[in-house]
């Protein structure tokens, strides 16, 4: 099958649209996606962290209060004597402002046999003695045992831990009571529901509460609307400092929870998990994809009709000639109307090529034009003190004299002449006050005017046509044994233009005055400068400066500038 001109151009560039298209927009797509999960993922950690939050809130409240009950004055005694009436008289108080509307705490008190003698519980209408229906329910309790008889860890003599059936669990905080001396005549637990203590839990925003699990993986209680299974393989990926992230999908609703560890008075006692609604998130990323499609589809469609247009019009004179010679080799010697005249040709080559070197020329201007308004703004910098009018364009001159000494190209000459007349335009960004300063600077307005280069070369860095000259903006501050800035370097890690204007601003700066002193002499200057070779300055171009000391000079006097007197280096 034969295929006109313009699809065999056009052909291998679709293919190549298509397949650029076809990974970038796979490549944004994931990027946009990574960003949208690692949102997500946020929000879903910062809900367990303020879960886990929460319950260490609860946890010094529980033990607040239970210090309370064991510490008011005549509990120990009533215990002791077994005065039922009295830890009435003294627990119900407790419980009535401590819990005036919560019904699922209980405060029990224990003597010293582990035999409960008093349950108070909290109701919504207020607290009420409850009689004693199992007073042997903690006896075998391993930590209310350990209470009782006074052992204490790291944390103390209160402990935590999880009681009854599974249907009704409950966390309680336990603490004994201590009579006369160090001896114990009883205990107070203080028992809350882990329902209630579930449904205390923030959560996240879409999802509130928690869902809370014993050690073996049981769920106790829990205010999720999907709570996760704590499987064997989740749970033995879950530390103290790893939390397990689980996916789920019910009643065509994604979610994502996070499972982690439930540490109370520094003991894992279960594992606690939260959980977000990952309906958005799905719906965000199957947007963004969509989105992207539709934008690379519509981009890779002008893309074609706008190439295949130019195609047809660029060979079209092309094509009906190989038709015509088709024609006529196939023995159609009639065969006129497709053949192209050499004139056309000609016309179409004329054509192409005055499109090209327009467009060359209309690119050069531009640049041109372009950098001559970067200029004039640096030299408008350099008239705010009329002691550096002219600076830049005399640090110019000075530096193509090096550079003809030093034999560089054309192209390097005029990227360092650039280089030279934008060098201190980043002092737009340094105020009056500090340029136009007397005297020495102070060590707040020496650290602004170190500034200068870093801002000059983001005023310019967007620009492509001066991306040789960048060098030169950014680092001609910097000193060949490396103690300059804004970066540090040193020897021939700062490029050779930077070096070449290094020593040309210096010298001019070192012979032109100044407010507070004035300028050196060129004998003085060049002094200074011989001086500082192999520590400011690259021995090879201060050679290549010394060389061309006489044509430096003229070029100078013939800009105006008039030579000073000062013959003091250290003035400088």
């Amino acid at each position: 099958m034969r295929l006109p001109i313009r699809y065999k151009i056009i052909l291998p560039f679709s293919v190549l649209l298509i397949f650029v298209g076809v990974i970038g927009t796979a490549v944004a797509t994931a990027r946009l996606t990574d960003a949208a999960h690692a949102q997500f993922d946020a929000n879903l950690l910062h809900s367990s962290l303020v879960a886990n939050q929460s319950m260490a809130q609860l946890e010094a409240a529980r033990m607040a209060d239970l210090r309370q009950a064991t510490d008011t004055v005549g509990v120990p005694e009533a215990l002791a004597a077994g005065d039922v009436n009295g830890l009435v008289r003294l627990m119900t108080p407790i419980a009535a402002n401590k819990w005036p509307t919560v019904a699922s705490i209980q405060l029990r008190v224990l003597d010293s046999r582990s035999r409960e003698v008093l349950r108070v519980a909290g109701t919504r209408v207020g607290v009420s003695a409850v009689d004693v229906t199992e007073p042997n329910a903690f006896t075998a309790e391993p930590a209310v045992i350990k209470v009782l008889a006074g052992e204490a860890d790291s944390q103390g003599e209160r402990r935590i831990f999880l009681s009854g059936n599974r249907a009704q669990p409950v966390l309680y905080w336990a603490g004994p009571v201590h009579g006369v001396g160090t001896r114990i005549v009883g205990a107070v637990l203080i028992g809350e529901s882990v329902a209630e203590v579930a449904a205390s839990v923030p959560g996240s925003a879409t999802v509130p509460g928690a869902a809370l699990y014993d050690l073996a993986g049981v769920r106790l209680a829990s205010t999720l609307s999907s709570p996760p299974a704590a499987t064997d393989s989740i749970r033995r990926q879950i530390t103290n400092a790893n939390a397990a992230r689980i996916d789920d999908t019910q009643s065509d609703h994604a979610f994502a929870a996070l499972l982690s560890t439930w540490v109370m008075r520094g003991n894992q006692i279960g594992y606690l998990a939260v959980q977000e609604n990952a309906d958005a998130l799905l719906s965000e990323v199957a947007q963004l994809r969509l989105i992207l499609t539709l934008v690379f589809t519509a981009a890779a469609l002008l893309t074609l009709l706008v190439g295949t247009f130019t195609a047809s019009m660029l060979t079209r004179p092309v094509d009906l000639l190989v038709r015509s010679m088709r024609a006529v080799s196939g023995g159609d010697l009639h065969h006129r109307a497709a053949v192209v005249s050499q004139d056309e040709i000609g016309y179409l080559a004329r054509t192409f090529n005055e499109m090209t070197a327009s467009l060359e020329e209309k690119t050069a201007a531009l640049e041109e034009t372009t950098f001559a308004s970067m200029e004039a703004l640096a030299r408008t910098i350099d008239a705010r003190d009329p002691s550096t009018f002219g600076h830049s364009a005399r640090v110019s001159a000075i530096s193509i004299e090096i550079a003809e000494a030093m034999q560089l190209t054309t192209k390097e000459r005029e990227a360092l002449r650039r280089a030279a007349l934008l060098h201190d335009i980043g002092k737009i960004g340094v105020e009056d006050k500090v340029l136009r300063k007397p005297g020495p600077l102070s060590e707040t307005e020496s650290a602004d005017m170190r500034e200068h280069p870093r801002i000059g070369y983001s005023m310019l860095k967007g620009l492509p046509f001066l991306q040789p000259s960048l060098p030169g903006v950014l680092y001609h501050h910097e000193r060949w044994d490396g103690a300059g800035y804004p970066t540090g370097l040193g020897g021939t890690a700062i490029p050779l233009l930077v070096r070449i204007l290094a020593v040309a601003d210096v010298f001019d700066a070192l012979t032109s005055d100044r407010s507070y002193r004035e300028g050196l002499s060129y004998d003085a200057a060049i002094a200074a400068i011989r001086a500082e070779a192999g520590m400011q300055f690259d021995p090879q171009v201060v050679t290549a400066f010394l060389s061309r000391r006489a044509h430096i000079e003229t070029l100078l006097g013939r800009m105006g500038k008039v030579g000073a007197t000062s013959a003091r280096p250290e003035a400088a």
